[in-house]
């Protein structure tokens, strides 16, 4: 087989991946971190916060977490 023909095989299946992929699924294969958002991402990182409501729901655990203060 020539090098031609098999990257083009593979760029037609992956383009039909991509056409029944729902398009919420697909991911960007690059991700641009300016100087200002990779500040608060460090900052962020840093301060180590507890993950909000959407993060627990995207990892599967209770969206609630538990009180440890008795009422």
């Amino acid at each position: 087989m020539k090098k031609g023909f098999v990257i083009e095989q593979a760029l037609l299946h992956h383009l039909q991946a991509i056409n029944e992929i729902p398009e919420d699924i697909v991911i960007p294969p690059r991700l641009v971190v300016t100087a200002a958002s990779g500040e608060r991402l460090l900052e962020r990182l840093a301060s180590q916060e507890a993950p909000n409501r959407a993060m627990r729901e995207l990892f599967g655990e209770d969206p609630e977490p538990a009180h440890s203060d008795p009422l």
